[in-house]
Order: C-alpha cells, then structure tokens, then sequence
C-alpha cells in the first residue's frame, strides 16, 4: 500500500487544524485497504461495511458516540462469529426466531 498513516503528532495537528484533511487522508487509506481485497467479493463486502460504518458515524451526535456505535457493531458481529462458531445449525435457526418474535413482538404459531 503507497499510501502510509502519518505520525500520531501529525494526526493530532491535522485533528485540530484540518479537520477536513483528516478526513480526506481518512477515505484515501480506508479506500486503499478496500482496494486490495483478494476478490471482488471481498471488496463489495468491504464497501459494505464501509459504507455501514460512514453511516453509524454520520447518526452519531459526537466523535464518541460514533465510536461507541462502531465499537457496538464490532461486538455484536464478534458474537454473532462465536454463536455460528459454537452453536449447531438447527439451535441457531431456534434462536434467530426467537430474537425475531422478542424483536418485533410477533406471537409464535405451535409447531407441528
């Protein structure tokens, strides 16, 4: 990657005096690493969650409330890995119905 973050003293002066510049450098390496995705699979996945993440910054109030945000999301896909790790398919569908009914309020039909 040509590309290459700056000194920290240096993000901390663009952080108070370029804001915008921050920024831009920001898009130019996030871009750079989705750039080199091995596939372009990979590389729709990685705009993806791009664009989620620009999207939870954008609904946050403040910087620390985004980070919050994104820290939030990381954790639940982190759990989610584990769950799908450690847990048998069949269980799995079990649950997601579950979450889906305590999510929505939607009352449950008895199996047959």
């Amino acid at each position: 990657m040509a590309n290459r973050l700056p000194a920290f003293e240096v993000l901390v002066d663009m952080a108070r005096n370029d804001p915008e510049g921050l920024e831009a450098l920001r898009r130019s390496l996030t871009n750079a690493v989705i750039s080199t995705a091995s596939s372009d699979s990979a590389r729709r996945r990685l705009q993806g969650l791009q664009f989620r993440v620009d999207l939870e910054r954008r609904r946050a109030g403040t910087p620390l409330a985004a980070t919050i945000r994104i820290s939030e999301m990381m954790c639940r896909s982190l759990a989610e890995l584990h769950a799908s790790l450690v847990t048998p398919m069949d269980e799995q569908d079990e649950i997601a119905v579950e979450q889906t009914h305590r999510n929505h309020n939607v009352v449950p039909f008895p199996r047959r």
